[in-house]
């Protein structure tokens, strides 16, 4: 048998197997059509035969884990049900977004110190002069709100209200959280500057809202009200905000890929860290309209459910997980 030759003519099939599994990554089975279909289970079957050849034949042991791969992959397509895709966002929240946050724990890190750097700035400034309150960083819009300012002045929180409609403050809190954490993720794709800015500016609202509160003797029902939902809400724009910063540090510094090679490289962790963030912000966003604003809740109550999610939360995210298995040697049976 001529290897030479019999490489030539399969690497042909790989490339064609490989470019339906990335069509497939990107819009699942229903982006192919029939013949695609078919044509994904025929190649899957060719490049099934070729492995076992390659092994045979003990060709060269990166083509041999090239090959593993590509069957592993089209297996994985080619057989998937609902159980198995069940499986797979069951063990990526328990395993592979925890994962993901401890190996880019840095720029987790990194978003925490751009927004409490000038939170507590600002909470310093607005403890000298409550009037600090309404300097406008962006013209028209003060660091606090017009409305908001007057029932601190009247000593009236503005989340008293909320309670009374739960379910949907619920659903609007989570949601506009959930703008805020894609804001700091996406805007990462401007070389990381429109992640710091939504990361300054998140910082500077919430010090100088604190600080005026504190000029008013609000501090204590304001610290009460955030602390149910603070600790997963303000953990979950840190992570999104991390995943922004990955991908501007991924564009400002390619190393020894192109710049877009570079960023496609960040994508996809990146990605990963800000899906966990949504399921971290609904369940803030539930706390915040089902317990947050309940004054019939003791404010020691809230500080329990705070220490309990802080508590839960870190051992989620940082207890150690198994690394991930490598690829078995052996192909998966098929049906």
């Amino acid at each position: 048998m001529n290897v030479e030759r019999w490489l030539r003519t399969r690497r042909l099939s790989w490339q064609k197997l490989e470019d339906l599994l990335k069509q497939v990554d990107r819009g699942g089975l229903s982006s192919l059509d029939r013949q695609g279909l078919t044509e994904l289970g025929r190649l899957y079957r060719a490049t099934s035969a070729d492995l076992s050849r390659a092994r045979a034949l003990k060709l060269n042991s990166d083509l041999q884990i090239y090959l593993n791969n590509l069957v592993v992959r089209a297996h994985n397509q080619v057989y998937q049900n609902r159980e198995s895709r069940l499986s797979d966002i069951l063990q990526f929240f328990l395993h592979g977004f925890p994962r993901q946050v401890q190996k880019n724990i840095l720029y987790v890190l990194a978003a925490f110190l751009i927004f409490i750097l000038p939170c507590l700035g600002c909470y310093r400034e607005a403890l000298y002069d409550a009037n600090f309150g309404q300097l406008e960083v962006v013209a028209g819009h003060s660091l606090v709100p017009e409305e908001m300012w007057h029932m601190i002045e009247n000593r009236k929180m503005w989340t008293d209200s909320a309670q009374d409609a739960s379910p949907a403050v619920s659903s609007a809190i989570a949601t506009n959280n959930i703008k805020v954490s894609i804001m700091a993720f996406a805007l990462g794709i401007t070389f990381g500057l429109g992640t710091i800015w939504i990361l300054v500016m998140n910082g500077m609202l919430i010090g100088t809202v604190f600080g005026v509160c504190q000029d008013y003797g609000m501090a204590g029902r304001l610290a009460a009200f955030v602390a149910g939902h603070g600790v997963i809400e303000l953990t979950a724009i840190f992570i999104s905000g991390g995943a922004g910063l990955m991908l501007g540090a991924a564009m400002l510094f390619p190393g020894q890929f192109r710049r877009v090679d570079s960023l496609r490289r960040a994508v996809r962790p990146a990605m990963e860290m800000f899906a966990g963030c949504v399921l971290m912000l609904l369940v803030a966003g539930t706390i915040e309209g089902f317990v947050s604003p309940r004054t019939d809740i003791g404010a020691d109550v809230k500080y329990m459910v705070s220490a309990a999610t802080a508590a839960i939360l870190m051992l989620y995210l940082f207890i150690p997980r198994p690394k991930a298995h490598q690829l078995v040697s052996e192909l998966p049976e098929t049906k």
